[in-house]
C-alpha cells in the first residue's frame, strides 16, 4: 500500500482556496495537472509502498507530542524556480516554523523505524499542481492568476497517516489514521 502522513486542511480553507486556484486552472489549461480541492494536504513524509501500515502508525504516534498552531497561506510560486516551474504551490505565512517542527519530529521518528525518507530538508508549501511536459508557459499563466494575499487561515490541530490508491481519475487519498495535537 502507498501510504504518506498530511496535514489536512480543514473544509472551510479549501472553500478559501477555491476560487484563486480555479483562476489559476482557468489560466494554465492543460499544461497543468491540477490537484482537485478536496485532496489539498500538506505532506509530511512520503512513505510510498509499504506492505503493512504497523510501522508507520507507532512512528506516528510522535505526531501527538505536538500543540495546534495557527496556519495561514498566502503566495504562490514553484519548485525548482519560476524560470523551469515543475511544481506549483501556495506559501505558508503563519505556522510555517510549527509545521516544519512536526515534520521534523515525525520524520526522526520514521527514521528510527527503518524508513528511508528523501534527505532534502523540509520547505513549507501546499502542492496545487504539477507541470506536464512543455507546460511551462501555461504553469506562469496559472501563478500570475493567482493574486496576492490572504487566502485562508485555520488552526492545525491533527496530522493524518493516509492511504494513496492511484486509479485512471487520479489518486484517491483515505486517511489511516489522525494523530490529535495537544
Amino acid at each position: 500500500m502507498r501510504l504518506f502522513f498530511a496535514l489536512p486542511l480543514p473544509g472551510e480553507a479549501k472553500e478559501r482556496l477555491r476560487a484563486p486556484l480555479e483562476a489559476a486552472k482557468r489560466a494554465g489549461g492543460d499544461g497543468v495537472g491540477f490537484t482537485r480541492i478536496e485532496q489539498l494536504h500538506f505532506t509530511l513524509a512520503f512513505l510510498d509502498e509499504q506492505t503493512a501500515a504497523d510501522e508507520a502508525l507507532a512512528a506516528g504516534e510522535a505526531l501527538r507530542d505536538g500543540t495546534a498552531f495557527e496556519m495561514a497561506l498566502s503566495g504562490a510560486g514553484a519548485f525548482p524556480n519560476t524560470a523551469r516551474p515543475r511544481v506549483l504551490w501556495l506559501g505558508v505565512m503563519d505556522g510555517a516554523a510549527p509545521l516544519i517542527e512536526t515534520a521534523e519530529r515525525l520524520r526522526t521518528a520514521l527514521r528510527q523505524r527503518g524508513f528511508t525518507l528523501e534527505e532534502r530538508p523540509f520547505r513549507p508549501h501546499l502542492t496545487f499542481g504539477r507541470v506536464r511536459p512543455r507546460g511551462d508557459r501555461s504553469a506562469k499563466r496559472a501563478l500570475a492568476a493567482i493574486a496576492p494575499g490572504e487566502f485562508a487561515r485555520w488552526t492545525a490541530r491533527e496530522a493524518c497517516l493516509m492511504q494513496s490508491v492511484l486509479g485512471r481519475g487520479g489518486a484517491t487519498h483515505t486517511v489511516l489514521r489522525a494523530f490529535p495535537f495537544r
